[in-house]
């Protein structure tokens, strides 16, 4: 009996969240490139999940004051990045999953300044890089009259980046339940091949 309602419990838990989703709200995040430091203060991120895409069951506030209280910063520095790009034979397969994820822009608010310390390459590459962005957020946008996206050249002589943005961004949980199983899926496959290989002598190749 008890093993049943154990077996319905998690069926139902499952059911929930493949039809779940998770919302990002980001507001007030600002970069600017010229000041000591980079990212403003009162900046929030709030990530939320929805049980059936409308019934709220989960919330987090991310500000910057929480970040410190974790040294999320000193955290980051302590990774060595080199290491996992070699070691993980699946690295390929997460930029190809993150090009897969199904993001979906419900509100933006984005302006981008771009400058360098050339004239003439800043007045070239703005609009190249505001096109390619447009493009991108273009086939990611539902509703066109909740975005705004600017994005300027700024001559000063200087190379630097300003950059705010505001939005709200959504994704459904049977997109990312099905990249982690494919992500899964590809590293399984990996260390069968690498064990299959260890099993070599070590002569195998040499010359007599």
């Amino acid at each position: 009996m008890v093993f049943l309602f154990l077996f319905i419990a998690i069926v139902t838990l499952a059911i929930i969240l493949f039809f779940s989703k998770i919302r990002i709200q980001i507001i007030n995040f600002k970069f600017n490139s010229q000041k000591q430091r980079h990212i403003n203060k009162d900046y929030k991120i709030i990530v939320k999940l929805y049980a059936f895409g409308f019934i709220p069951i989960f919330k987090i506030s991310i500000t910057k004051n929480k970040l410190e209280k974790i040294r999320l910063k000193e955290k980051i520095k302590n990774v060595d990045f080199n290491y996992l790009e070699e070691n993980l034979p699946f690295s390929k397969e997460i930029g190809k999953a993150i090009k897969r994820l199904h993001l979906s822009i419900k509100s933006l608010n984005l302006y981008v300044d771009i400058g360098t310390e050339n004239a003439s390459l800043t007045s070239m590459i703005v609009p190249i890089i505001g096109t390619i962005i447009a493009m991108v957020l273009r086939k990611k946008m539902n509703n066109l009259e909740n975005q705004v996206f600017i994005i300027q050249p700024i001559y000063q002589n200087q190379n630097l980046v300003n950059l705010y943005v505001s939005g709200i961004f959504e994704v459904k949980m049977r997109h990312i339940i099905n990249i982690i199983y494919m992500l899964n899926k590809k590293e399984r496959k990996g260390v069968k091949k690498y064990e299959r290989t260890s099993h070599r002598r070590a002569y195998d190749y040499s010359y007599e």
